[in-house]
């Protein structure tokens, strides 16, 4: 009577044991099944994300980004100066370059207006000392006939004092006035006198008058 308990709870025992052995194959046999169709959705899900972010505008993908959206601003900003001083730079630039090419011209011009008047220079000392020389050359000319002149005259005024008195006054009355009195101071004073006497009165007159106003300058001096 003992033993039929004893069997009964081994019973129990036994039934619990095979059902949840039975829980357990389930178990293992659905479980393989749900997780190969989780993955399937996840990666679903996986694409449809990356699809849906690659649809999104990158203006979306700034504005969602605040930082980078600021930064980009600054460094639009800080181009526009960096720009317009690169204009200004140039035009700088350009303007030194006009002038540079402006002064060099006329340097250009100044060397050759220099290089000109220095021909110029150089031709008038030239003619100068052309002239110097023509001018030495004229004096020593006057000087020689000057020298001449004075002996032709001595000369002459030797041979009229030979003369006798009344032919020599015969021609002196046909000299010009001016050349009678220069003959005349050459000779000595009894032949010009014996000269004098014998020629007209107007030409005998203006003919003293001419060797006394030669003879008040000399004593004036």
């Amino acid at each position: 009577m003992k033993s039929a308990p004893l069997l009964i709870i081994g019973a129990i025992f036994a039934a619990s044991f095979a059902g949840r052995a039975v829980g357990v194959a389930d178990a293992a046999l659905s479980g393989p099944e749900t997780e190969s169709s989780k993955p399937k959705t996840q990666d679903a899900d996986t694409e449809h994300n990356a699809e849906s972010k690659a649809a999104v505008p990158a203006q979306e993908v700034e504005e969602s980004n605040p930082e980078h959206s600021t930064e980009k601003t600054k460094s639009h900003a800080q181009s526009i100066p960096t720009s317009r001083n690169a204009v200004q730079t140039d035009a700088l630039l350009l303007a030194i370059k006009e002038r540079s090419k402006a002064l060099d011209a006329r340097t250009v011009r100044v060397e050759d207006r220099i290089r000109v008047l220095e021909i110029i220079e150089k031709r008038v000392e030239e003619r100068l000392t052309e002239l110097q020389k023509n001018k030495d050359a004229l004096s020593s000319l006057v000087a020689f006939a000057d020298e001449a002149a004075e002996q032709d005259i001595a000369l002459l005024s030797k041979m009229y004092e030979q003369m006798k008195p009344k032919k020599a006054g015969e021609i002196f009355n046909k000299m010009d006035p001016t050349f009678a009195a220069g003959f005349l101071t050459e000779m000595n004073s009894e032949s010009a006198a014996l000269i004098l006497t014998n020629m007209s009165t107007d030409k005998a007159y203006e003919t003293s008058m001419i060797i006394a106003s030669r003879n008040a300058a000399v004593h004036s001096k």
